[in-house]
């Protein structure tokens, strides 16, 4: 069996892949939405493709693992909960499409969640053992 990939910081890296995943879920959903919405009013393909341009960015960097990209995903995943749940009470029509997306944004966030608290804990316990320094804020020095 191959060895499980990991981070930078030695943890599991199936959490961002599942974050990014979630992530796909959302793009692809938006753009079956601009083809196949049945609402009366939605977005037109220029504002759905803007609205989705901080996802597409973020995939990359989601799928090598990077930390700050997750959280910055997790944040996105907010405002996409908040986009899709607004839009399913609004909007009968295409209730079903921004469900599933208000669900994407939700485990995505919530796995982004889980991951920050397990690296947290990770970074506590390797300064523990002493194999991780941390670092002092520099004073500045008194220029009498």
């Amino acid at each position: 069996m191959p060895p499980m990939a990991t981070t930078c910081d030695g943890l599991p890296i199936w959490p961002l892949r599942l974050m990014a995943a979630c992530l796909v879920v959302i793009i692809a959903s938006y753009g079956l939405l601009i083809f196949f919405g049945q609402a009366d009013i939605r977005p037109g393909p220029l504002t759905t493709t803007l609205m989705l341009l901080p996802a597409m960015i973020m995939l990359p960097g989601l799928w090598r693992g990077h930390y700050k990209t997750m959280v910055w995903a997790a944040l996105f995943a907010l405002f996409y909960l908040l986009v899709s749940s607004t839009d399913a009470w609004t909007e009968s029509a295409d209730r079903g499409w921004h469900l599933m997306i208000a669900a994407a944004a939700t485990v995505g966030f919530l796995i982004a969640w889980w991951h920050s608290i397990r690296r947290r804990r990770h970074l506590k316990a390797q300064v523990r053992r002493g194999r991780l320094t941390t670092q002092e804020p520099s004073t500045p020095k008194d220029l009498r």
